[in-house]
């Protein structure tokens, strides 16, 4: 905890200085004022958490001190030290709230007890503080992905939405990116995504308001707002900025699709899906590309819509079996709702994505039991499995048999052979 000590009297001040020191040595003196003006000057500058304040000083007393710098918007507690002749002054310090009090002289298990009192009270004010940020933090994320979600299909709701997240709306401008991050982090890495959005927002402070949060497992969404209209250009910059400090600090490759700026909060929604689009074509334009949305990349994004998704969607799985690929997974990864892939896989193959998704498993474990001699909990990790009881019985329900009868079974077709 940091301190400020303010006493007319320099004795006083070195005093509770070595106090400090001896019995509270977790607290930090910041610094040290001799007179109220020059106390509120100091306490402002350096922020401290508690105060230590004579009420009789010349220029401006302890309680006018207060006074000031509750009215800048200071919120340390303070601790004043009084004599039995001010008890005036120790009730107007009341009115200014002040809670605690030491008499002169100062003893030490008095100051002890005054000041250690303050700090807990600091740190239960500072946890409750905590939680509520939490929660606007997290309310914030919802508020968002709803709107880019549904904002544009409701207008009255986008607006609603953007009042309650505290975004100004009238003369403002929006556009949306997506970024995606080389890797996916683990679904309950937060922490990480907290260290790429305190580089987004350091790298985009130029603009008025900047609202990162996470998308997907390896993606992060940013509604950028500012009053105006947003310059395009900067922005561009400010995101290739954004991928070189991820690659720096990180370790990470980033590649993002920025949507185009909107005037109207309805149309934040379509920003975001530009920014979608544009981030399809990221192998083309390279990894670590960040991609402007543009009239090349609509003609482009509309012609591949009418490729066979389904059987892009069949290689991706064929090639990416082993690992943990949800219908959720694959619906961020080629944009699609995931009622609508699931429907539409159906339609295109007769079978659901899970049945596909376990017969593709299954017959490479078919594979695995016939050509190695690898065990059987290892073949259930290597094709996507973490438990290797639930997948021998999967495995003897598809096939009729357990997996080690299966490997019997096709060393004895191969001994014949």
């Amino acid at each position: 905890m940091r301190v400020v000590l303010v006493d007319d009297e320099k004795g006083i001040v070195d005093g509770l200085q070595k106090l400090m020191g001896r019995y509270i040595p977790e607290c930090e003196i910041a610094g040290v004022a001799y007179n109220g003006v020059e106390g509120a000057q100091l306490i402002q500058a350096c922020k401290p958490d508690i105060v230590i304040t004579d009420i009789r000083m010349p220029h401006a007393d302890g309680l006018d001190m207060i006074a000031m710098l509750q009215e800048a918007g200071c919120k340390a507690k303070y601790i004043l030290l009084s004599g039995y002749a001010d008890f005036e002054y120790a009730r107007k310090g009341m009115r200014l709230g002040v809670q605690y009090y030491i008499n002169k002289p100062v003893e030490e298990e008095e100051l002890r007890d005054c000041v250690c009192d303050a700090m807990e009270q600091i740190r239960v004010e500072r946890g409750g503080m905590q939680q509520i940020d939490n929660l606007k933090s997290v309310l914030l994320q919802h508020t968002l992905r709803d709107l880019i979600d549904a904002g544009r299909d409701n207008p009255v709701y986008a607006r609603e939405l953007l009042r309650s997240a505290e975004i100004p709306m009238t003369h403002t401008s929006f556009v949306c990116a997506l970024l995606e991050l080389d890797s996916p982090l683990n679904p309950g890495a937060d922490m990480g995504f907290e260290s790429v959005f305190s580089l987004v927002e350091r790298e985009c402070s130029p603009f008025g308001g900047v609202y990162p949060f996470r998308y997907t497992a390896n993606q992060a969404a940013i509604l950028v707002t500012d009053e105006g209209s947003i310059e395009y250009g900067e922005l561009i910059d400010a995101l290739h900025g954004l991928k070189e400090a991820v690659w720096l600090e990180l370790q990470l490759s980033m590649a993002a699709g920025v949507g185009t700026v909107k005037e109207q909060a309805v149309d934040i929604r379509l920003s975001f899906e530009e920014a979608r689009d544009a981030l399809t074509f990221k192998m083309g334009k390279g990894a670590g590309a960040v991609i402007p949305y543009s009239e090349q990349v609509r003609n482009e994004h509309h012609a591949s819509r009418k490729k066979d998704t389904i059987a892009e969607i069949k290689a991706y799985v064929e090639e990416h079996f082993h690992e943990p690929i949800s219908l959720a997974d694959l619906s961020a990864r080629f944009f699609i709702n995931p009622y609508y892939l699931s429907q539409l896989f159906k339609q295109k193959t007769g079978e659901t994505y899970l049945n596909y998704l376990v017969q593709i498993r299954m017959n490479k474990a078919k594979e695995l039991l016939a050509m190695t001699d690898q065990k059987v909990y290892e073949i259930c990790q290597a094709v996507g499995y973490s438990d290797s009881q639930y997948f021998s019985r999967l495995f003897e329900k598809l096939t009729g048999c357990k997996p080690s009868e299966y490997r019997r079974r096709s060393n004895d077709r191969m001994a014949e052979r």
